[in-house]
């Protein structure tokens, strides 16, 4: 499947930008190499309403306006992931009762808990960025968050359980990631400085290693995992660039 048509994909179904395609499993699978490329359009999305003045001089205005501008993007599909994986590991339950709860459309306070701390660090990290004018560092951090996802597809493709999540993890090849992992290296020394990228890609790692060990423990891993993983990522890169610019 070309580049192209797996981008197209992939900004369908992770994004409100992309009209919804009819796509087989392995099509699917193939989304995974325009990760980092659906990354970048929406981190240039995220930072252009405000090039063109929006909330100047207002930081903090600006930085929730893009939670919520973030937010629209995406319908929130990976802060979901989020929300349910914060109620299986919140709970405390192993095996089949942790799944239960993952895939419970309820959400519980742990959910909670976790939507506010990832919404209020989205805002907090954001806001000394659009003080700063760090418009490449906002860029990247999508970017990160992708990446995040596709490796820990790739590290934990032993791991998968029925449903959606599966064929993403099939198409975690080590060409992909290696190819993603370029491109993300690539785009963010070209945007934010050298050391942001390095402390991000650490961030991002540790971020890896513990979903990786949490679905480990329980015994597979789902798409809610790799939701959960691209909004942490995205905090990695923020978090990176706020306590380094």
């Amino acid at each position: 499947m070309s580049f192209w048509r797996s981008y197209l994909i992939a900004m369908g179904f992770m994004t409100r930008l992309g009209p919804a395609r009819t796509a087989s499993p392995a099509e699917l699978a193939g989304t995974m190499q325009a990760f980092p490329a659906v990354g970048a359009t929406l981190g240039l999305l995220w930072i252009a309403p405000f090039t063109l003045g929006l909330g100047r001089g207002h930081s903090f205005v600006q930085a929730w306006l893009l939670a919520c501008w973030a937010f629209w993007l995406t319908r929130g599909l990976h802060d979901d992931g989020l929300a349910d994986v914060s109620d299986a590991w919140g709970s405390g339950a192993r095996g089949e009762r942790f799944w239960a709860i993952l895939k419970d459309s309820r959400i519980g306070a742990f959910g909670v808990v976790g939507l506010v701390l990832a919404y209020s660090g989205r805002i907090v990290l954001a806001e000394p960025l659009f003080a700063a004018g760090a418009w490449g560092s906002l860029v990247f951090a999508p970017v990160l968050g992708r990446l995040t996802a596709l490796a820990l597809a790739w590290l934990g493709r032993d791991l998968s359980r029925p449903g959606l999540g599966q064929l993403f993890l099939a198409g975690a090849s080590g060409p992909v990631l290696a190819a993603g992992l370029a491109q993300t290296c690539l785009l963010g020394l070209l945007i934010a400085p050298g050391r942001v990228l390095v402390l991000a890609l650490v961030l991002a790692l540790v971020v890896v290693l513990g979903f990786k060990r949490l679905a480990g423990a329980q015994g597979g891993l789902n798409g809610d995992f790799l939701g959960a993983a691209t909004t942490l990522g995205e905090l990695a890169a923020l978090l990176a660039a706020a306590v380094l610019l």
